[in-house]
């Protein structure tokens, strides 16, 4: 290789501004936690749900206010309990028999269809009676008139004999009603198949159908979210407030103060949260609402968030810049609320975040129980508990409001979680990561 001239080269000397330039602006703390979190598609689905979720609790109410107004006239009782899928079969009973036994019958969840097994005739000479479209019973169908299909035999009928009975009498009232739409009687070995005839399709006026007063499920559904979803950051938020101050005075003045505060907060961890609750609740004599499910949730659960702030607050009160507003005379409640707290604020925030559904999930546990939102307002725990009453016949009125609590609780923990991992994993970022210098 050929020797390299020094004269080709030309010396221009320190350049120290260039060499101080950043190259790459700095990030605050948010911004860090937001391009690590971006990565995880999972806590960036889950964050898009929660959003869409809120917003949906908000926005659908108001635009579609006029189909769950809180008055008397609101209330149709002839469009009550619609299912998702509307189906016009008739619900059966069979409410007369001489003519045959049997030891064991099925219906199914609307009684449209009926199952007799280890049937047996036991006197051919005898009246067998149903009752078709019956409103009296708690599998009403909407049916607006109830037939009674009626058939007597006589001591010659076999099975075939008693079917083509049945069936004769199925038709000719189908002749005769245009309303009604016919059943099928069927035998197969000892069982006897009875089947009402219909059509399902979708409810394409009520999507999740109604509930006992003929109100739209749909509408409700995100009516009792926007309830939820409010009371869960307003008690989240005062929660962080209170426990913010009260772990930030602890952790800065230290000694005999934070020893009887601490001693305090778990003399209150002791008693478990429903207990708590209850007592708050008994000794306020609070009536049921917004405003004290918010005060007890708020109170049960600050401890959590003082013990947080006080630990962060006592890893940074020695720094340099706390040192330095204490020498220039800054008082204490300006350190604390100007410096301490804000600086403890990515931790409690993603605490808050964590919070939330765990205040929901209180909400809607203490209104299933009787004790949270009262009846006449719409939560999701108001529409969890009349919905379990009715499950069996009607399991639309439990199944939706679950589905949609599910998919909150999950969305939150899975963000939150994903939250917390980064902070704790991610963010303590040297200032090479921060900074470049070109040198």
């Amino acid at each position: 290789m050929n020797n390299i001239d020094r004269s080709q080269f030309e010396y221009e000397g320190k350049n120290l501004k260039e060499a101080q330039s950043i190259n790459r602006p700095s990030m605050y703390y948010f911004q860090i936690v937001y391009r690590k979190i971006k990565k995880d598609k999972t806590a960036v689905f889950s964050f898009w749900l929660i959003i869409i979720l809120i917003l949906m609790s908000i926005i659908l109410p108001i635009i579609f206010h006029k189909l769950d107004e809180p008055s008397s006239c609101n209330i149709n009782f002839e469009e009550a309990y619609q299912a998702p899928i509307i189906s016009n079969q008739r619900s059966m009973e069979l409410c007369k028999n001489t003519v045959f036994s049997y030891k064991k019958s099925k219906y199914n969840l609307r009684k449209t269809e009926i199952t007799l097994k280890e049937v047996e005739l036991k006197n051919q000479k005898g009246i067998i009676t149903f009752t078709i479209g019956n409103k009296g019973g708690g599998w009403y169908q909407r049916d607006k008139k109830a037939y009674n299909l009626e058939v007597e035999c006589n001591a010659a009928d076999d099975w075939d004999g008693v079917l083509k009975k049945l069936n004769d009498a199925a038709n000719k009232l189908l002749k005769e009603e245009p309303d009604f739409r016919g059943i099928i009687f069927k035998k197969s070995g000892s069982t006897l198949y009875i089947e009402s005839v219909g059509e399902k399709s979708f409810n394409s006026e009520h999507w999740f159908g109604t509930d006992q007063f003929g109100r739209d499920l749909f509408i409700r559904l995100w009516k009792g979210g926007r309830t939820s979803f409010l009371i869960a950051f307003v008690a989240a938020f005062i929660t962080i407030i209170f426990g913010s101050i009260y772990g930030g005075i602890s952790g800065y003045v230290g000694g005999r103060v934070d020893s009887i505060m601490m001693r305090i907060i778990e003399m209150l961890s002791i008693v478990p949260d429903l207990l708590y609750i209850i007592l708050l609740m008994e000794i306020f004599v609070m009536k049921l609402g917004f405003k004290s499910i918010v005060i007890v949730l708020a109170a049960s659960s600050w401890m959590g968030i003082a013990r947080l702030v006080r630990g962060e607050v006592l890893g940074i009160k020695a720094s340099e810049y706390v040192v330095a507003a204490k020498i220039l005379g800054a008082s204490s409640p300006r350190i604390i609320f100007k410096h301490l707290i804000p600086n403890a604020m990515g931790p409690i925030i993603v605490n808050m975040i964590i919070l939330i559904p765990h205040m929901i999930f209180l909400e809607v546990f203490l209104s299933f129980l009787g004790l949270g939102v009262p009846l006449y307002e719409v939560s999701w725990g108001n529409l969890m508990c009349m919905g379990s009453r009715e499950f069996y016949q009607y399991p639309h009125l439990l199944l939706f409001p679950s589905i949609v609590l599910s998919l909150t609780m999950i969305a939150f923990n899975i963000f939150g979680d994903e939250l917390r991992d980064v902070c704790q994993r991610d963010v303590s970022i040297g200032t090479s990561e921060l900074i470049h210098f070109n040198i």
